[in-house]
């Protein structure tokens, strides 16, 4: 699961764009394909919004949601790639951009009638 925080004017417009850009920085960096994970949009009204005064109105916030288990240096790409696709495909410069990768053990994760460490069919390598 993945969410984006920002101003509504400035975030609710590029919604489609953006979630191209983190679906094909899932896939690039993590081999995730496309559509796998939920991305939710939480496009907040200036007075409910306090970025760091330095930034921008394209100012954003991601929060990535993976299971446990994938090695520092792809975490590190897939952030850098992130940077990099924001920038180029949509105009926002990696300063006003903050990714958080959260990660939980897969017995914390339910999908599909079953918790992650269940699941057998998974198309994509959570060691890596």
């Amino acid at each position: 699961m993945i969410t984006i925080y920002g101003l509504k004017e400035t975030l609710s417009p590029r919604r489609q764009a953006i979630a191209e850009a983190i679906y094909d920085s899932l896939n690039l960096g993590l081999d995730i394909p496309r559509g796998k994970h939920t991305i939710r949009f939480e496009c907040l009204d200036k007075e409910d919004f306090f970025y760091p005064e330095d930034r921008s109105e394209n100012y954003i916030a991601i929060e990535i949601n993976l299971m446990q288990g994938r090695l520092e240096g792809t975490k590190k790409r897939l952030i850098k790639m992130l940077f990099s696709e924001l920038e180029y495909k949509i105009g926002i410069k990696s300063h006003d951009v903050e990714i958080t990768i959260k990660e939980q053990p897969a017995h914390c994760w339910g999908f599909r009638g079953m918790t992650g460490d269940e699941a057998r069919d998974l198309a994509y390598d959570l060691n890596v």
